[in-house]
């Protein structure tokens, strides 16, 4: 690892990102990229030239970050923001009033807000807010300017703002133009306002599932740039698993109607930090969810039909009993309609992929319910039907094909990743401790077999197993705070 603490350095330095431990990974591949596109294998020289050409590093960071996000994620803060918070600010103060998402990535959370400021004011939204999205990738910058976008993006967006918004475009969609040209796109650094400076003081900065990537020293540093850019009255929001996280002195802590957020210190209505406590928190079990970190256990699942099927096991064993009982088929008529029972599989699970990234959820969910009927094991429909649940906005379902793929194929990373994600992400009631077993399986499983499919025989993994490892990792930390501070709220008293 010696060859590349000169990468790590350097990335550190310029722009905060923590890239130990897992996150190593990502920087092999981007120095393997690196020396593909100079044609230098000498690292001195790599690194040499990285540092003086600054389109050259711009590229080697594209590489560094994992760009997850979609429309609306955490709507309960957003909804706050743009129904109440900015409301109020309103009846004080003289517009416009200023927004940046610090970390924006392909500007997903900018443009949900404006499309949210648009459904509450009309086109007199934009005269009354400003809205900025800066981002230190300048490849991800040129896709939020574009603002098309499918599959994922639109997982927890309302079919109903999707059809207002968006237009199809090339087998994609993309936003309305009036609200692409609302938002404005800035590289930033979240080491150095005053590099690339997006403008300021805003109203509101939304920093949020942005700092996994910088250990707590990186984020005091950065609290301290953003509190430059924050007008003195203005509030910054984070992400809701990391508000406890970012609690580090810089600004002081507050909340209303259950949102957490900060503003500088010794402002009118600001709460000490100590004084708060956050809402009690479940860390009871669901019944059946002991099944983790590849143990077996009993599970009662039912079918359609009412009936548990047999499992591949058991159906194995029902063959060879068959074949003892003397019971003869034509080798060759069996091998013939196996190769096209599978190719027929294999065809229905391919098309229900591309359902699914096109958002033809509805049309997805009817092809796989009809697959599960003839492959009621299958890890890649049970896995696809998960995500298609979710997409549709139904946590339950999403549970139970998850668990189910966990209970046929233990080692399913994705499986218990997403699992965990309904926690997180509060589609489903969040406990803590499931929350926490479910991460910890896709490190352990990712850390014996770093590029293991999880099972899947025929689509890819939703997520790189890289990148499913490090934010099941940076999301264990945030579980560790949740639990603490739950163990000592309830301690009290």
């Amino acid at each position: 690892m010696s060859a590349f603490a000169s990468f790590k350095a350097l990335v550190h330095q310029r722009c905060g990102l923590h890239l130990e431990g897992l996150a190593e990974a990502r920087l092999f591949r981007a120095v393997a990229s690196l020396q593909t596109s100079t044609g230098l294998t000498d690292n001195t020289q790599l690194l040499k030239k990285l540092t003086s050409d600054p389109a050259l590093f711009d590229q080697f960071v594209s590489h560094l970050t994992v760009n997850e996000t979609y429309f609306c994620r955490e709507p309960d803060a957003l909804n706050w923001l743009v129904s109440t918070y900015l409301p109020e600010r309103l009846a004080t103060e003289e517009p416009p009033l200023s927004i940046f998402s610090a970390g924006c990535s392909s500007g997903e959370e900018p443009y949900s807000v404006a499309m949210m400021l648009f459904e509450r004011f009309g086109e007199r939204a934009k005269t009354l807010f400003t809205l900025t999205g800066g981002d230190l990738d300048h490849q991800i910058l040129a896709k939020a300017r574009q603002a098309v976008y499918s599959g994922m993006a639109f997982r927890a967006l309302s079919p109903a703002f999707k059809e207002r918004y968006f237009s199809p475009y090339q087998g994609r969609y993309k936003l309305h133009e009036s609200l692409r040209q609302w938002v404005t796109f800035r590289p930033f650094n979240l080491l150095n306002a005053n590099e690339d400076s997006p403008g300021g003081p805003f109203d509101v900065i939304l920093f949020r599932n942005v700092s996994i990537y910088f250990d707590q020293q990186t984020r005091r540093h950065i609290h301290q740039q953003l509190s430059q850019l924050l007008a003195p009255n203005g509030i910054l929001l984070c992400g809701v698993t990391e508000t406890f996280g970012n609690d580090l002195g810089v600004f002081e802590l507050t909340e209303a109607r259950g949102v957490f957020y900060f503003r500088h210190a010794e402002q009118p209505g600001a709460v000490p930090t100590a004084s708060l406590q956050p809402p009690l928190l479940s860390v009871d079990n669901r019944a059946g969810d002991n099944i983790d970190n590849g143990e077996s256990a009993t599970i009662a699942l039912t079918s359609s039909a009412g009936l548990a099927p047999a499992t591949p096991t058991e159906q194995a064993a029902k063959n060879t009993e068959l074949e003892d009982t003397g019971l003869e088929n034509s080798d060759l008529e069996n091998k013939e309609l196996e190769k096209t029972a599978t190719n027929s599989i294999t065809h229905q699970l391919h098309t229900a992929h591309q359902l699914l990234n096109q958002n033809a959820f509805d049309d997805a969910a009817t092809l796989l319910e009809e697959l599960l009927k003839q492959q009621p094991w299958s890890i890649d429909a049970l896995v696809l039907s998960g995500l298609v649940a979710r997409w549709q906005q139904q946590p339950q379902q999403a549970y139970d094909y998850f668990k189910r793929a966990i209970y046929v194929a233990p080692d399913c990373w994705p499986a218990h990743f997403y699992l965990a994600e309904l926690y997180r992400q509060g589609e489903l009631t969040d406990e803590p401790l499931q929350r926490k077993q479910r991460y910890a399986a896709v490190v352990r499983l990712l850390t014996t077999a770093p590029t293991s499919d999880g099972g899947l025989e025929t689509i890819t993994p939703p997520l790189p197993p890289g990148d499913a490892r490090f934010l099941a990792e940076r999301y264990l930390n945030t579980v560790d705070i949740t639990l603490a501070i739950a163990s000592t709220t309830q301690g009290v008293g």
